[in-house]
């Protein structure tokens, strides 16, 4: 019986997919991207092994992870001179960090709220979180607004995390034609989202 769960859990651990961050989508340098993209292929498993130790909690994990990533894309320029090992090194530090962070503030909300009673009014989330949250929101709601054949792309790369070569198979095309398809449904989604800003 214990040989049993020993080997579901590590065939429900094979299977454990994160999603890629939203984040990532609003990079609009190409290269950047693709460099973040990668980053996040190769370590983001590690980060929320590492956040999730600290926080002690899936979803703040997650919140962790999604910070980490907005640090880490305003320093790509000093990430892209890292050889690969330093630049591990780097990302766990800067999660850790930030998941140390987040657990400490939770921590005084925690105390805070006992303190003022149950009739106190609640303040989970602080500001930045409930925009944060307002904002992946809409970004969903672009995304199923997209054309089709973009929207299929954008749910496939973005939310089941196939590659675009992957995707090229399913729809028996090349790759570029993937590419080209993903970087028109991020244009669409960027002009989405600024109309819905007032922006357009």
């Amino acid at each position: 019986m214990y040989k049993y769960s020993r080997m579901h859990h590590k065939r429900k651990a094979a299977h454990f997919v994160l999603p890629i961050p939203f984040i990532l989508l609003a990079i609009e340098n190409e290269s950047d991207r693709a460099f973040m993209e990668k980053l996040y292929a190769d370590f983001g498993k590690l980060m929320y092994h590492q956040a999730r130790l600290i926080c002690r909690s899936d979803a703040d994990a997650q919140d962790t992870v999604s910070d980490a990533i907005l640090a880490l894309i305003k320093k790509i320029s000093i990430l892209r001179d890292m050889p690969c090992n330093k630049l591990k090194a780097y990302t766990v530090i800067t999660v850790k960090h930030l998941a140390i962070d987040r657990y400490r503030r939770l921590q005084k909300e925690d105390v805070s709220r006992e303190e003022e009673g149950p009739d106190a009014v609640s303040e989970t989330l602080p500001e930045d979180r409930l925009m944060e949250a307002a904002g992946v929101d809409r970004i969903k709601q672009a995304i199923l607004s997209l054309p089709e054949r973009e929207k299929d792309a954008m749910m496939m790369r973005y939310f089941l995390q196939h590659s675009e070569e992957e995707i090229a198979r399913r729809w028996q095309v090349r790759p570029v034609t993937v590419r080209v398809t993903l970087s028109r449904a991020r244009q669409h989604l960027k002009t989405l989202l600024q109309e819905g800003r007032g922006e357009a």
